[in-house]
């Protein structure tokens, strides 16, 4: 049955007709319903905040009269604009069904057709928004060890942060690591003497994120051990041997005692040719590593000159008194230096050294020239040698060997800063050296950009970039005891304008670009990396000149939150986070590029601004050139949307009224021309004057009719 036809009681409403304007309006109401749908109904949907559809319970609207009740039949409630209507043209019994903000719907039936009229009020129904939890992201954690590897129970500190987590827990490492742990933060990892692997997991309603470190842990350093052994170990007067030391796990020796030279430093294993020995002597070794020492010693023994003499020389005999001479190589020598003492016995068969150092006291040589070396001399020493014979005459001679003040060597820094070129054009350039003494740190001021901060005690260099005026580039180096500051001042020559020659010129043109790195999200903008990323930078550069340029240089400053990978060229002249490539000669029209790879640091914040200044320097007809470049990416952790349940109208109007994209403009240009058209229409045919309609009522039960015009 169609809408318009009601059954109601007996009687019967027809609607004749309906005439051709009123098509139209209806047609216009269409539209203007379509365009409701698309601009308001579809952006909640995309918004997803409600819930799609509100219900109503209790529309139906009890209108009391002679003959019974009037049911909506047909009522649509919308969330916020629905209307419900049910019509009795008989008795005019309407019943409505309001939205009331997305919170109340009231249901009122109207009865007109009875004498004693009143509001008779349906049930009420209740409809509330439905919020749907905004969604929680998935939490993520990092966690590095600074250092990543210590020697034998040494220690570290282990950091870690996350994003979008409530809670963390630690697990394996040691020293108490494993448990609760708040979102960020940092534990130090005491001593450690196997590598170690620390765990952290961290998490929120939507899911978990793990990561770990692992410690790498030297091998414990064993105490070192030595043995010394003389052969042979007994020899007769002025006989000689052989002293042979073995250590392990020892990184120095120190050989004291001894004669004819064994003092001083010594390898760790070896031998040593003792010399003539006219005495018992003791050779003692000391070698030492970080973890200790070890000693040992062996003694030589030498049969005495009596036991000598009754041997070899018990039928000879002196005359004469004995007698003796005594010189030193030098007897004035510094610290710590040694020389040689030398003895000339005459008619003495037997000779004895006191005082002295290094075993120089004891029975000594008594025939023919003999030596003795004194080793390091701490202080001035006197050296004497007695010499008899058998008819007990004797004589002694001395020596003195003066031994200068020690030289304290102070233990503060030393830094000389020197430049390859102090006197530089207008735009030329030079390179910064430095070297330094005792220092553990540095750091550099004024120059020009990137010499700044931190560097390394050197032996290092800096590459100044162009230079427009003078720079003045300092630098500090500091240890335990003190600081010291050099600098270097380099000059630049004023602006020399020329008139270029168009048959040498040449002319550079330099471009950057920085591409992430990460093809498992290709959907991210290939500027914002996440940390832990790679990202090549790469300079393209062209000469579009008539004329080769020379001495090419590029130089690239790195930014201090990424690491260095590698480059294509792949030998860069390197300093701190400074790369320095020197390209040779690039002909006319020619072109080439310079990439270079590196990694986002894990634990760079968000947000923040990675800047990849590069400078390209060169000769051309005889003069230095520069050209600059830069670019940057942005570190972030965003996410890409992935929900495709978007209705048409979201997509075509966005979360609005106006459209966002070409097809909701189109769309909306179209609804609009309809509209104008609709309009033109009705004032052409003057059809917003309605026309006459006739209504026929019959009543079945006495076959009566009437007619009725509405006007």
């Amino acid at each position: 049955m169609p809408f318009y036809k009601h059954i109601f009681g007996e009687k019967i409403i027809f609607m004749k007709k309906i005439n051709k304007s009123t098509k139209y309006i209806i047609l216009g109401i269409i539209a203007l319903m379509l365009m409701f749908v698309f601009a308001f109904i579809a952006p909640k949907n995309a918004n997803a905040q409600f819930d799609d559809w509100g219900y109503s319970y209790g529309d139906y609207g009890y209108g009391y009269d002679d003959y019974g009740y009037g049911y909506d039949d047909y009522g649509y409630g919308y969330n916020d604009f629905g209307y419900d209507y049910g019509y009795d043209y008989n008795n005019y019994d309407y019943g409505y069904d309001y939205g009331n903000n997305n919170n109340y719907a009231y249901n009122y039936g109207y009865d007109y057709g009875c004498t004693n009229c009143g509001y008779n009020y349906g049930g009420y129904s209740y409809s509330h928004p439905v919020y749907n939890n905004p969604v929680v992201q998935n939490p993520t954690v990092s966690i590095y060890a600074s250092p990543s590897s210590v020697s034998y129970n040494g220690s570290t500190t282990i950091s870690w942060s996350s994003n979008n987590a409530t809670s963390c827990n630690a697990s394996g490492g040691t020293n108490g690591w494993a448990g609760g742990k708040s979102t960020s933060g940092t534990f130090y990892a005491g001593a450690l003497t196997t590598p170690t692997t620390f765990y952290i997991n961290c998490s929120n309603s939507a899911g978990s994120a793990d990561a770990s470190t692992t410690v790498g842990v030297a091998q414990q350093v064993q105490n070192p051990t030595v043995s010394i052994y003389a052969s042979p170990s007994s020899v007769s007067y002025n006989g000689a041997s052989t002293i042979t030391w073995n250590s392990s796990n020892a990184t120095t020796c120190y050989a004291s005692g001894g004669a004819n030279g064994w003092n001083g430093d010594r390898s760790i294993s070896g031998t040593f040719y003792t010399g003539s020995l006219t005495g018992s002597t003791t050779f003692y070794i000391n070698c030492t590593n970080s973890t200790g020492s070890a000693n040992s010693s062996v003694t030589v023994s030498v049969d005495n000159y009596y036991n000598y003499n009754n041997n070899y020389n018990y039928n000879y005999s002196y005359t004469s008194p004995a007698s003796v001479s005594i010189s030193a190589d030098r007897t004035s020598v510094s610290y710590n230096e040694s020389t040689t003492i030398r003895w000339y016995p005459n008619n003495a068969t037997y000779c004895y050294g006191s005082n002295g150092s290094n075993s120089w006291a004891g029975v000594k040589g008594s025939t023919n020239a003999n030596s003795f070396n004194t080793g390091p001399l701490p202080a001035t020493t006197i050296y004497t040698i007695t010499c008899s014979n058998n008819i007990g005459g004797s004589e002694s001679k001395s020596v003195t060997v003066y031994v200068g003040n020690q030289t304290i060597v102070s233990n503060r820094p030393t830094v000389v800063v020197f430049t390859d070129q102090t006197s530089v054009s207008h735009n030329g350039t030079s390179t910064i050296r430095w070297i330094t003494t005792n220092a553990t740190s540095c750091y550099a001021s004024g120059g020009s950009t990137g010499w700044e901060g931190v560097k390394n005690i050197g032996p290092g260099s800096f590459y100044t970039g162009s230079l427009t005026s003078s720079k003045t580039y300092t630098m500090t180096c500091r240890n335990n005891f003190g600081s010291a500051t050099d600098s270097q001042t380099i000059t630049v020559r004023g602006e020399t304008v020329t008139n270029p020659t168009p048959a040498t010129a040449s002319l550079v043109l330099v471009t950057s670009s920085v591409d992430r790195n990460q093809p498992i999200i290709s959907s991210i903008d290939n500027t914002r990396p996440h940390p832990g990323d790679e990202i090549n930078y790469t300079i393209g550069y062209q000469n579009i000149g008539t004329a080769s340029i020379t001495s090419l240089a590029m130089r690239i400053d790195l930014p201090s939150e990424v690491e260095f990978i590698s480059s294509n060229p792949n030998n860069p002249t390197m300093s701190g986070q400074t790369l320095v490539f020197n390209l040779g000669t690039l002909k006319a029209n020619g072109q080439d590029a310079v990439t270079v790879k590196v990694k986002v640091r894990d634990n760079t914040p968000l947000g923040i601004n990675l800047y990849f200044p590069a400078t390209l320097s060169y000769v051309s007809a005889g003069q230095s050139q520069s050209v600059n470049s830069n670019v940057s990416a942005q570190v972030w952790s965003g996410e890409e949307a992935t929900d495709g349940n978007v209705s048409l109208g979201a997509n075509v109007f966005g979360a609005g009224f106006l459209p966002t994209n070409l097809f909701g403009w189109l769309l909306l240009i179209i609804l609009m021309l309809l509209l104008l058209l609709l309009v033109k229409y009705l004032l052409d045919t003057g059809a917003f004057a309605f026309q006459g309609q006739n209504t026929i009522i019959a009543d079945q039960h006495s076959s009566r009719k009437s007619t009725n015009k509405i006007e």
